[in-house]
């Protein structure tokens, strides 16, 4: 049976790794799975987790892209997709790949990395042609070429930088779920009749006699041959076979209504005015000025983080994030327990160098700044 070899690109190289943790959790081996990366971002990511991701430096980038996708589509692919793939590499994304024996194995491949944030690789190449991007920075790891970075236009001076917000599509498929299986054969039972039979049997007697022998007689008695047969009934057994049941086999289609869960993603950019106030975070295009609070965040880290060192600069990030999470609709009106889980998982995509439990305590700060909630 031939393989399935299912691929998936990633934004960055910590997300692709999560994937391929969450692949050998549900029963993939990992020689049956292919990480590819730019060489930077392996590098770091062995530097941080102990990892043999940095090894390979013998080849090239360019060159471990076409190896990989020369093994994966035997060097006959003309459809793009390796420079898609290449692309995405080159802006400092993974790539995973993982073989499968069956089309259910492909499936739930699929399906693990979607959940793990596969991105949508036709839909981004889109956007970079719309963009005008031709190429990636190749040294570092997540970098952005010219054209990502934002484009600058010399005659109105100004760059555009796209903010992009993801949207969530159901669709449907069909899948086998179970089913009857029905089998026709004979039996045999064993069944009991009653039947009368008739049998002659041929008696022959001997009487004794003594009279005159009259013309009939004479004429009765001839030299010759006299047989007289024995019959018997026996039973004779036909068979008619008789129709005793139906047996009718359809499908009943019914409908139903299912709510699909999921998050998306939504485009921000964080604007830092150099040598003076700073704005924070643009969200498809709301921008908001938090140096008003800037002595409340000063105050907290003074209480909480003067005594052990550092400097309040280094903190000043995580406070604008907390506030910035404040302004958000889907935070504002909740509990800080309910919100926490949510800003972890959004801090370490955003900083992956600042440790959440580290800086937790500025975040929620800013927030309750923001919120008014404590």
């Amino acid at each position: 049976m031939p393989r399935t070899t299912v691929v998936a690109v990633f934004d960055t190289y910590a997300h692709a790794e999560r994937a391929v943790n969450d692949l050998t959790s549900v029963g993939y081996t990992r020689d049956r799975i292919q990480l590819t990366a730019n060489e930077s971002a392996t590098a770091t990511a062995g530097a941080e987790s102990g990892s043999p991701g940095a090894a390979h430096h013998d080849e090239t980038l360019g060159e471990r892209i076409s190896h990989f996708f020369s093994s994966m589509f035997g060097g006959h692919d003309d459809s793009g997709d390796v420079d898609d793939y290449s692309q995405a590499v080159h802006r400092g994304g993974a790539v995973v790949s993982v073989s499968a024996e069956t089309e259910d194995e492909a499936d739930k491949a699929a399906d693990v990395m979607t959940a793990s944030g596969a991105i949508d690789i036709q839909e981004r190449a889109q956007q970079w042609r719309e963009s005008g991007g031709t190429g990636g920075t190749t040294g570092t790891a997540g970098g952005l070429s010219g054209s990502a970075r934002g484009d600058f236009n010399a005659q109105q001076g100004e760059k555009v930088i796209p903010v992009v917000n993801e949207e969530l599509q159901v669709g449907k498929r069909r899948r086998e779920r179970g089913g009857v299986r029905i089998y026709t054969h004979m039996e045999q039972s064993p069944v009991e009749e009653q039947v009368r039979l008739e049998e002659d049997r041929v008696r022959v007697e001997r009487r004794p006699a003594d009279r005159p022998a009259t013309d009939a007689d004479v004429a009765a008695f001839k030299e010759g041959t006299i047989e007289v047969h024995e019959t018997v009934e026996e039973p004779v057994i036909a068979k008619r076979a008789r129709v005793v049941e139906e047996v009718v086999v359809n499908k009943e289609t019914t409908q139903r209504t299912e709510t699909v869960n999921d998050s998306v993603r939504h485009g921000e950019v964080d604007v830092e005015k150099l040598g003076g106030s700073t704005s924070t975070r643009s969200s498809a295009g709301a921008m908001k000025n938090y140096d008003e609070y800037d002595a409340d965040y000063r105050s907290h880290w003074q209480s909480n983080y003067g005594t052990a060192g550092g400097d309040y600069e280094q903190y000043l990030p995580a406070y604008r994030y907390g506030s910035m999470l404040g302004e958000d609709e889907r935070y504002r009106n909740r509990q800080w327990n309910d919100v926490e889980s949510d800003a972890r998982r959004d801090w370490e995509t955003r900083y992956p160098g600042g440790p959440w439990d580290k800086f937790k305590a500025a975040v929620r700060s800013g927030w309750e700044r923001v919120t008014g909630k404590r």
